[in-house]
């Protein structure tokens, strides 16, 4: 029975685990033509090289690719001190970083939402999952208005105003902080951000 019952455990487990990476792989911006683009200029650039090389190799006297003896010779004319040259530097490693940005991983779309099933993958977006913390406050009696923000680029957890007429609200904070996180357990995050309420005063 107990074997059972830890086999049971680590299956669940794998299939989250399996289950959090196709969340992230589904969701995750592919940035195909950054990288096709990319792989086409390297490719090219790798190409003409080798071709170059290898006519120097041989002892050839002529550039089979077209253009790379004008570009030969204003590189031999040229320093990388010239100030005809640093323009031409600062683009390529402009385009370099620019390339660079474009291979690191995307920002997800949505937040992913936590499952056992290694073959499906579901989302909810930002402004909704706002929207409805944002309702779960505004359920919580006393509660008059509620404003969320966060999960943005910097900011991971949620920022939660909430007003109340009560001139003494008491506990009503952690009210409306256990209220936002029942919500949070019906919805299931991958991964459960962190909530700061903020509680305000308004006069009627």
């Amino acid at each position: 029975m107990t074997e059972t019952l830890v086999k049971d455990l680590i299956e669940e487990a794998q299939g989250r685990r399996r289950a959090r990476r196709l969340a992230v792989r589904e969701f995750r911006p592919r940035r195909a033509f950054a990288g096709l683009t990319a792989a086409l200029l390297v490719t090219v650039a790798g190409g003409v090289a080798a071709i170059e090389l290898l006519a120097a190799a041989l002892g050839s006297g002529v550039h089979p690719v077209p253009g790379a003896a004008a570009v030969a010779d204003a590189l031999r004319r040229h320093s990388w001190h010239d100030p005809d040259v640093l323009p031409l530097t600062g683009a390529i490693t402009v385009l370099g970083i620019a390339f660079l940005l474009a291979a690191l991983p995307g920002r997800l779309r949505g937040v992913p939402l936590a499952g056992s099933d290694p073959r499906q993958a579901g989302a909810i977006g930002r402004a909704a999952l706002r929207r409805t913390v944002a309702d779960a406050a505004l359920d919580v009696p006393g509660i008059e208005s509620a404003r969320v923000r966060g999960l943005g680029l910097f900011r991971r957890g949620l920022i939660v105003r909430a007003v109340t007429h009560y001139r003494n609200p008491a506990n009503l904070a952690e009210l409306v902080h256990a209220a936002i996180d029942a919500r949070l357990d019906r919805i299931e995050p991958m991964h459960r951000p962190q909530v700061d309420v903020r509680l305000g005063w308004r006069r009627d």
